[in-house]
Parts: structure tokens; sequence; C-alpha cells
């Protein structure tokens, strides 16, 4: 043999001569004695020619399991003719294994293992409930649950306990009693009897007060000098007695003598207590009450609970309709003492800013948050972030219908960069935010936003986390009425209705009420028809008439059409009622349509209410007493209304209008008015136009007394529906050429609200001041500029775009003088606005220029 094959160890060698000889062995038992006995011949011709062989030394020893003094043992018993595999020594010595069986073990063992490798890969099957349990996390032996009688079991515990202490403390203080010499109160007496806690703290007041004089009277300078209870008056477990019964008893009189003599004595100080008065005072509004209490009984800073409810008096203690100054003070007062309250404290101000109706309000919140993040709480909470989404929604300046960039990127700061779980109301606040932008895009993003919050939070079992309540569809009803997307509308209303008759859990349960309704009817104000009759050429061809009334006998016998209609100037159908409403499956195709439909909406609401008998002729496609919580207010009727205004004839709103209230004994409100001067106002050329005359000089007769009883009540119209009101009367009148008494109208208006009054600058708000510091009780940070917020007192006034119509009525007729007047009128009104934001912004004008510079802060 060559050095080469020599080179390898004698296991590998004998292997493989072992395959050449017998190829069909199987590995498994390569190393069996049977077999080895069989090459046994060829291995020691093979041993042979390795003792000619002389490099023992190049055998890797190392890797071949072999020793040098193993190897010389194993060459001498080949040498004397013995078998290698005879037992060494006794029969009890374990033989030695030769490195070839050894060898075979591990091919064995690696057969083994490859086996175990294939099994550990297999594709295994499992049923639906394995999976599930994995998916759900569920173990193999449940935890049992507690018991109910557990929870009853520890419920009773607590009130023994309670009821024990409550004896211990009444025979406390019935030792009092006795010890003081207290007189006990007769059953029988007229008076209403003391109770015994007030009785014992009114002694122990009065002996603390005598001890203190007395030694005033002896040393007065141990004035100055803590004072100790006298022996024998009270100790400390007796005071802890009196204070607990008195705050059991919500006698809160009584648990501040308490505190006083606490204070009065060194005695230990019940912060308890004091906590649980602040907190009635809190409930109360009594914001003098809380600040006396925390100023008399605490030296050193209050914790953040009794922060919180000093916060919380202050705000409970301001008017619905006035900013929070003092808590907004008192939250920057204590920032100052570097004792930052809790951010719940933070969200309860905003929230209450926000419910104001006042832009500076809203502006104030924003400042307020942003400053927050700077000087205490850098990440708000899920809370929090729902709130200021929310407030994007109604922005400080009215000429935005809102601000969905800012509550998106909100939005994602809380669940993606702050990774905050989302709740039902964070959706639902980002979802109003972009619906009512008024924009399509932000709307479909509204939608996105609801499929989402169903969709991307289910279990195992494909149940969602978050199911959509009547916050989510009012808020998507926002977006439909802006852009008259009815088919989305109706879906939305479908669902409502449906909603509770399967046992689905992912089916929402939410009743239809007033809010939703009116979302409703606004879409179906806002909504285009796609077939307008009025455009339609008629063919002379007969077979295309034929269709079109086999297709109207169609629609009339699914309940979409009525057999008598009518036709107005303005194109629009108005078809009598023969039969029924219907509410068909598809949208409505033409103004009639929408009409009947609407109809068959209210008259729904109204059968289900009780007021309107339900017919049996024909059945509803709608169950019935889904609409018994629809409330008649003024809001639903004007948008029942809008219906009428966009899509029938002027003729049926005037007559709808001057019946419907009193019908179903609905108050009238200012917008109602507005809504329909403005209806006149937009009347087109035609006949139409004497009927919107006079159905403006009844609703402009009716407005006038209305605008008077309220001047004169002291709660006067809000400023701007008067604009709108008398805009709407002064255009109608120039519309009709009737430009006499278009002036005069307008020289009422000047004399009714003279531009003078508008001169007179806002009440100045003490929150925002045009000097910047980084110190002091004011926000560090602003997030709106005092020259973005709107003044929301600006009295009535009238400018140039609302009157051009009449402006160039009288440009037709020369009326010089005329026209001079609604230029001065109108000048004037512009020059006293100007006046006012300059004094609103503490900004000084020249006296040579004749207009005024107004430079933003």
């Amino acid at each position: 043999m060559s050095r080469t094959a020599l080179a390898l160890p004698p296991a590998l060698l004998d292997l493989t001569l072992s395959r050449v000889l017998n190829p069909s062995a199987t590995s498994s038992a390569i190393g069996g004695v049977a077999r080895w006995q069989r090459v046994l011949g060829h291995r020691s011709f093979h041993q042979a020619a390795s003792l000619d062989s002389e490099p023992l030394q190049e055998y890797d020893l190392a890797n071949s399991n072999f020793t040098a003094a193993a190897l010389s043992r194993r060459q001498r018993r080949l040498a004397s003719g013995g078998s290698y595999l005879a037992v060494r020594g006794g029969g009890s010595e374990r033989r030695a294994l030769h490195p070839l069986e050894k060898l075979g073990q591990q091919v064995q063992a690696l057969d083994t293992a490859i086996q175990s490798d294939a099994l550990s890969i297999q594709e295994f099957h499992y049923s639906e409930e394995e999976l599930m349990a994995i998916y759900q996390d569920v173990l193999a032996v449940p935890i049992p649950e507690p018991a109910e009688h557990d929870e009853e079991a520890a419920e009773a515990a607590r009130i023994a306990v309670a009821r024990a202490e409550a004896e211990e403390d009444m025979r406390l203080l019935q030792g009092i009693e006795d010890r003081l010499g207290i007189e006990q109160v007769k059953p029988d007496s007229e008076a209403q009897p003391i109770p015994l806690h007030r009785r014992i703290l009114n002694r122990a007041h009065e002996i603390i007060s005598r001890a203190r004089e007395a030694r005033v009277h002896a040393n007065p300078d141990a004035e100055s000098k803590p004072f100790s209870l006298p022996i024998g008056v009270l100790t400390v477990r007796e005071y802890e007695a009196l204070v607990r019964t008195s705050m059991n008893a919500n006698d809160y009189a009584a648990g501040e003598i308490a505190l006083d003599i606490a204070k009065s004595a060194n005695l230990p100080f019940p912060e308890e207590a004091l906590t649980k008065i602040l907190k009635t005072y809190t409930v109360a509004g009594n914001a003098r009450a809380a600040d006396k209490l925390l100023s008399n009984f605490l030296k050193d800073t209050p914790n953040e609970l009794q922060r919180h409810l000093h916060v919380q008096a202050h705000l409970n203690a301001t008017p619905r309709d006035e900013l929070p100054t003092s808590a907004i003070k008192l939250l920057h007062h204590y920032e100052s003492q570097n004792a930052c309250v809790a951010m719940q404290a933070y969200t309860t101000v905003i929230a209450a800013l926000y419910s104001r109706p006042l832009a500076v309000a809203r502006a104030y919140a924003w400042d307020l948050f942003s400053h927050m993040r700077y000087v205490a709480h850098p990440n708000p909470d899920a809370v929090l972030y729902t709130l200021m989404i929310r407030a994007c929604a109604s922005p400080v300046s009215k000429a935005q219908s809102s601000e969905p960039e800012k509550a998106l990127d909100l939005w994602t700061e809380m669940t993606v960069d702050h990774n905050i779980p989302p709740t039902v109301g964070s959706y639902n606040a980002v979802i109003l935010a972009c619906a009512k932008s008024g924009e399509k895009q932000y709307i479909n993003e509204a939608f996105r936003l609801t499929k989402q919050m169903l969709d991307a939070h289910r279990d195992a079992r494909g149940y969602s986390a978050f199911r959509p309540d009547r916050k989510t569809f009012c808020a998507l009803l926002e977006g439909t009425k802006r852009i008259g997307d009815l088919a989305r509308a109706r879906w939305i209303l479908a669902e409502i209705v449906k909603s509770g008759q399967d046992a689905d859990p992912n089916a929402v349960e939410v009743e239809v009420d007033a809010e939703i309704m009116t979302h409703l009817f606004h879409t179906y104000a806002a909504y285009k028809p796609p077939f307008i009759r009025a455009a339609t050429k008629v063919l002379p061809d007969t077979t295309g008439a034929t269709a079109s009334a086999s297709s109207s006998k169609e629609r009339l016998a699914q309940g979409s059409e009525k057999p008598s209609e009518s036709t107005t100037s303005t194109g629009l159908m108005v078809e009598e009622e023969t039969e029924s409403p219907s509410f068909a499956r598809i949208p409505p195709q033409s103004h009639s349509e929408v009409i009947h439909e609407v109809n068959f909406l209210f008259s729904r609401i109204l059968q289900d209410r009780g007021m309107l008998p339900e017919s049996s002729s024909s059945p509803s496609p709608l169950p019935v007493r889904k609409f018994g919580k629809v409330e008649l207010n003024p809001r639903l009727i004007g948008a029942y209304l809008s219906v009428f205004y966009n899509h029938a004839s002027l003729e049926v709103a005037q007559k709808l209008f001057n019946t419907i209230f009193d019908e179903l004994n609905v108050t009238r409100i200012p917008r109602l008015y507005v809504e329909a001067l403005e209806r006149c106002m937009n009347t087109r050329k035609g006949p139409e136009r004497e009927v919107a005359l006079r159905f403006s000089d009844e609703l402009w007769e009716q407005w006038t007394t209305m605008e008077n009883a309220a001047r004169d009540s002291g709660k006067p119209i809000t400023a701007r529906f008067v604009e709108r009101a008398h805009i709407a009367r002064i255009r109608m009148l120039a519309i009709m050429e009737d430009i006499d008494r278009a002036m005069e109208h307008l020289r009422e208006f000047g004399a009714k609200y003279p531009p003078e009054v508008i001169k007179s600058s806002a009440p100045t708000s003490p929150l925002y001041s045009n000097k910047v510091s980084l110190a002091g009780e004011r926000p560090l940070v602003r997030m709106t500029s005092a020259a973005e917020i709107p003044d929301d007192y600006v009295p009535p006034l009238i400018v140039f775009r609302d009157v051009d119509v009449l402006h160039h009525r009288l440009l037709v007729e020369e009326r010089k003088k005329d026209i001079g007047f609604v230029t001065w009128l109108c000048k004037s009104y512009e020059w006293a606005l100007r006046m006012r934001r300059n004094k609103a912004m503490q900004v000084q004008t020249g006296t040579k220029n004749t207009d005024i510079i107004v430079q933003a802060q």
C-alpha cells in the first residue's frame, strides 16, 4: 500500500473494505460481531500489511481514540495469532470495543438522529379547538376563577370590621363623655338633639381655648411657643375616633373643628380626614372653603390628590359661560412651587376650557396642552390625546370646519411614536376630525379608520375588540352630509336599524336618536339626484316611450313612484301622496323620490312614538319601534325642512313650515327663521319669486317680534343670526327690485346697530398677554397667537359683499344719494371693526395716517 492510504485511520479503512465486500449489508448492522468474523481474514491481511509499514507516528492519535500502549498491545496479540475479540481477564471485566464496532454504533446513532429530525419537521395537523387554544394562549390546565362567594365573604368581612370599629369608637366617645362631664340630652326634648361627637368636640374646643388663654395670661411670651393638649382631655386614640365618627356621619363642619383641635394641640394630623373634607368642598364647588381649609391646616405643599381636588373645586365654582381663570392661575401657582398637578388635573382643565363656547377658551386649551408637555408631563396619556384629537374637530377659528392634518399627526404620535393602544373614544375623535373637514379625501380616511377599528383588532374567533357606538356613526354621518353621500348614509342607517336582531358579538348596539336622524336628513338635503326631469328631452320614438312607460310602471310597482305628480318652475317634482311612502333599496333617483323617502322616515318616527297610527295596508321594510326614542326637537325639524328647501317647491316648503310646528308642539328657534329667509333669498327667476316674497314677509314679521322680545329680556339673539336674517331680507327686497323698502330696511339696521358700538373693544381676557416671559402664571408655549383668535362679541354689522345686489340696483337707477349712504355705512362698519381689532391687539396708530396698521404679535 502507499503511504497515502496508510495515513488514513484504520477504522475508516476497515469500514470501507467491509462495504466493498458486502454492499448489501445495512448501516445499522455494520458493527455486528457476525459480520466482523466474515471480514476478519481481510482485516488480518490489512494488519499484516500495516505491521510492515513504519510510520505509526503518522496516525492522528488525538482523533483515532487509540493510545500508544493500546496500539502496541494490539500488535502483540495479532502477532501471536490471537483474536482481537478475545476477552481480557476474567468474565467480570467488560469487553473493550473495537474501533470498528464503536464506529458502527456512532453511525447507528447518526441514523437515529436523522430519523428523529425528520419526525420533527413532519407536518402536524391540528384541530380547530387546538388552534384556538394556541391563539388564545389557553393553558392546558385552566386556572380556577375565584368564586363569587369569596367576594361576598370579603365584603361581609369588611362590613363587620367597620361595624366593630364604629362600636369601639362609640365606646371611646361614651368614655370621653363621662370623663369630661358632658350633659346628656334627654330623648324627649323638643329641640333637635346634638350628636355625641359634636358635644364632645365643642367641650374639648372650649377646654383647649380656656387653657390657651390662661397660659397666655400667665406668660405673654408663651403665645409663640407650642401648646400641648391638657392631660385628661383627649388622647390620640380618642381624637382619631372623633374624626372617624365625624366623617362617617358626613358632618364636615365637625371635621373642621377636629382639625382645628389637632392644630391647636399639636396632635398628629389626619390627612385622610382633610382629603375627605376637601373632596366634599370640591363636589359642592365651594372654592373659598377649599382655599381656607388648605391654608389653615396645611403647612407644606398639598399632596397630588389634594392639588387635583383643589383645582377641581375652582373649576366647579366657575359658571359654564365664563373662563375658569382661577383654576388656571392655581394650576400655574403649583407649577411655580415645583409641585405640578397630576395629568388628570390638566385634562380636566382642558376639557373645561373646551366646554366653553368661546374661541379664546379653545385657543388657551391648546396653549395649556403644549405648556404641560414642557413643564410637567411630556408624554400625554390616551385620555388627553383623545381630548386633543377631538378638539381638532372644533378649531379655534370658525373659518375652518376642522383640522384633520393636526388630528392625524396626534393620532400617529399616540399610536406609533408612543405605542399607546387606541380606544373607541380615540377612534371616534380622529374619525370625527376627518369627517368634519368636508373634503372627500379625509372623509374616505374616516371610513378607512372605521374599517381599521373593526378589522385590525380581532381575536382568534374573529370578534373585534372595538365595536362602533353612537358617536362613531354620528361622526361618519358628519362626513356624508357634507358631501351628500346618501348611499353611505343609508348604509349606516341600515346597520343601526338591524342592530340587536342577530346574536353576532360583532353586531352594534346603537339606538336611533334625534342626532342621527338630523345628520341623515341633512345628507338627504345635500344629496344631488342623478335624474333631473326638467333637463330631460322627450324623443318622438315610440319604442323609447314604451320603455320609459314600462320602467315607470316598474318603479310604481316597487312603491318609488306615485301616479299623481306636478312639475314646478324650478324643475323639482312634487307628487301628491296617494300611497304610503316607501324606502327602496337603491338611492333615490329624482327629487320626488328623495321627498317620498324622507316622508317615509319621518312618518316612521311619528308611528314609533305613537303620534301617528300605523298603516296596515303596506308592511314597513324597517323593524317596528326602532325610531321610538327619536326626540322631536327644533334641530330635527329644521333638518327635515331643509330637505324640502332643496328638493321641493317653495309652496310645499311654506305650507310645511306653517303647520308642522303647531302639529308637533315644537318651538321655533332663530335658526329656523334664518334658514327659511335664506331659502326665499335664493329663489330663481320665475313665478316662484312672488311666493318667496309673500313667504319672506310672513317670516320677517315673526322674526321682528322674536328679535325685539329677546333684546328686551336681556338675552339677545346671537349676532351672527341677526346679521344673516337682515342680509337675507335686504337681498330678497333687492332681487324683487323693491329698492325703496330695501333702503329703508338698511337705514333701520344702521340705526338699530350703529357702527360706534363696534368700536368699543371686547372684554379683555386675563389669560393672554402680549408680553413674552419665561416665568409667571401663564403658558410658556403658545400654539395660537392673539391675532388668530376670533372675537366672539362683535355686534351685528354689514359689509359691502352683503349688499352688493342692492348696490348694483342703485347704480342702474342712478340713485347717487342712496349709493353714498350704502358706501358710508359699509365703510363705517369696516372702520369700527378695525378700531376694535386695534384696541384688542394693543397697537398704537399714527395720527397722520388714515388707515390703521395692525401689526401681528
